[in-house]
């Protein structure tokens, strides 16, 4: 809040309006807003009022100050400085990755948007950078003061901060892959961005992946790799563990007993053996067709459960010797498992069917001689029905399709096995199996701890999200500027799980999505007053600055966030 300050200059009193703005080390300092001269004149000012507005200017406020907030508590800045320093010239390294974090939770940009989009925010009275430093070329020349090393030692101190700011529960964790597009030319030489099993279903771009640690507490990021996107995930956790012992140490000031929840696309005997050698408990989950001894256990061994969040599911609880440990046991059926992998089922099998069908009249159109060509035979037929039914899972099993030769033609007959269907409905369906070495836990807390991987599902979907915080547009063409693209990218999911949690905790249910779509509605309003007379333009014009009404989940949030803090004064220069 501006206030008024009475001061002596060469002997003559005057005032001046001020207010208290953090500098880039975060520390309050005294900002001049407007000089107002002697006391005569103050009181001449006031008598004559103050000029009408003739000219508004709307900028995006709410978003981009409550992320600003949230960053200058953790110190991001300081820490991104303290690793990657440069001369007193221009804003920080860390102030560029700060706008760009904020960028990518409020409005993603590419490098070469961001000077318009941070014109078209509160930024520049907040943060007082000027956007003349915003081109793309001086975010690309700061971001190669970010090396793989600095990277490392950036993300350990973010995350330590995180861990002290807001003491996050950290006695589960969740641990998956992921992969994003990138539009590099194939001919550019990356390590990085391989050619893999896009997530996206595309083919005809490189891939980059990601290993991501997430806490159960609102899936804050607590470790993160960018890797090649052709490595399957159980190599790269491997790869992983030694990191993941070290960021223990790190945790364990704040938790004695952590456990890391990961599926079963990471099993593998080396990775299991691994992190029981870690300090980390474990709860994952195995292939069940891969263990038909746990699948043959009837129902009737199956019990209940008391907990109401596992309604419509049975357990089954064992131990048994997997890759040359014995591990704590659970058999899950779950009925809301079965009915969507029934559903899947069925529709695997619709499209299938139709597939058959459409080969079905092209061979009939090729006996009547509508069609040309090369013609089939029972092996070529053979052959593509095989694509066919290896489109699904479980189609190859429940759909039996035949080809014969009947009076010279040949013909396809498909069925559906209703036995096998059953088969698979009584033993396989809606079963999982998860192991852990935390025997102690109750059948509930093992199912339960499995059921958070959807804390990580998440933050890839926040991550994925078209509006807020997308990973996308990479258009980097360097495996140093991918790097310094996933610290961003990360802090900002950092910031944004963590400023979700702060309204969450005050009371709030709204998501995280519809959290930010009401801030970045919230906005500054700047009333530009008159020019001088005869429309001559001197200086900068005057600015009142109002703010759009707020309903009453943004008044809120306003109050949860502390943002009237950050709000400008009644009367500035316009800086626009």
């Amino acid at each position: 809040m501006a206030t008024v300050q009475a001061y002596t200059s060469r002997g003559y009193s005057y005032y001046r309006l001020v207010t208290s703005r953090r500098g880039p080390d975060g520390r309050p300092r005294l900002v001049v807003l407007r000089h107002l001269g002697t006391a005569q004149d103050l009181g001449e000012a006031l008598l004559k009022g103050r000029p009408a507005a003739k000219e508004s200017l709307v900028v995006e406020f709410g978003g981009s100050a409550a992320v600003l907030a949230v960053a200058r508590e953790l110190g991001f800045v300081a820490i991104v400085d303290r690793h990657a320093p440069k001369r007193d010239q221009g804003p920080s390294v860390g102030q560029y990755m700060l706008l760009a974090a904020i960028n990518r939770v409020v409005a993603p940009r590419s490098k070469r948007k961001m000077r318009s989009w941070y014109r078209a925010t509160a930024l520049p009275r907040l943060l007082g950078i000027s956007p003349q430093a915003l081109s793309s070329q001086r975010f690309w020349d700061h971001m190669g003061y970010l090396t793989q090393d600095r990277l490392g030692r950036i993300q350990e101190d973010l995350v330590k901060a995180v861990l002290d700011r807001y003491s996050l529960d950290v006695r589960t964790l969740f641990y998956d892959g992921t992969n994003f597009d990138t539009f590099m030319d194939s001919v550019t030489m990356s390590e990085l961005a391989r050619r893999g099993h896009a997530k996206s279903k595309r083919t005809d771009l490189r891939i980059v992946s990601l290993g991501l640690l997430v806490s159960a507490d609102f899936h804050v990021p607590l470790l993160w790799d960018i890797y090649p996107g052709n490595r399957p995930d159980s190599v790269e956790l491997r790869g992983l563990i030694d990191r993941l012992v070290q960021r223990y140490r790190l945790l364990a000031e704040h938790c004695e007993d952590v456990t890391l929840v990961f599926d079963k696309g990471n099993n593998a005997e080396d990775n299991l053996q691994a992190v029981a050698d870690s300090p980390y408990h474990v709860v994952g989950s195995f292939v069940p067709s891969h263990h038909s001894d746990l699948l043959a256990v009837p129902l009737s061994k199956f019990e209940a459960l008391d907990d109401a969040r596992l309604k419509g599911v049975l357990a089954y609880r064992t131990r048994k010797e997997v890759f040359k440990r014995t591990w704590g046991i659970v058999v899950t059926r779950s009925e809301g498992l079965l009915r969507g992998q029934l559903r899947g089922i069925a529709q695997h099998l619709r499209k299938r069917r139709r597939q058959l069908r459409d080969l079905q009249r092209a061979v009939w159109r090729w006996h009547e001689r509508e069609e040309t060509g090369k013609g089939y035979t029972q092996e070529s037929l053979k052959a593509r029905i095989g694509k066919i039914l290896a489109g699904g899972q479980y189609v190859s099993r429940l759909l039996k399709v035949h080809v014969r030769v009947r009076r010279g033609r040949l013909e396809i007959r498909y069925e559906t096995d209703q036995t096998e269907l059953g088969r698979l409905t009584r033993d396989v369906l809606g079963k999982r199996i998860l192991f852990t070495d935390q025997e102690s836990w109750t059948t509930e807390e093992i199912i339960l701890a499995y059921r958070g991987q959807r804390h990580v599902e998440r933050a890839f979907r926040d991550m994925k999200d078209p509006v807020f915080m997308t990973w996308r547009p990479l258009f980097h063409w360097t495996d140093d500027k991918i790097r310094v693209h996933a610290l961003y990218c990360l802090s900002a999911l950092t910031l944004a799980s963590l400023l979700h949690r702060k309204v969450m905790r005050g009371g709030m249910k709204v998501s995280l999505q519809e959290m930010l779509r009401g801030l970045t509605r919230i906005q500054e309003v700047y009333g530009l007053a008159s020019r001088r007379k005869g429309g001559e333009s001197r200086g900068r014009r005057r600015a009142q600055i109002s703010y759009t009404r707020l309903d009453a989940q943004q008044e809120r949030m306003v109050e949860l966030l502390d943002l009237r803090a950050m709000q400008g004064s009644s009367y500035i220069q316009a800086t626009k």
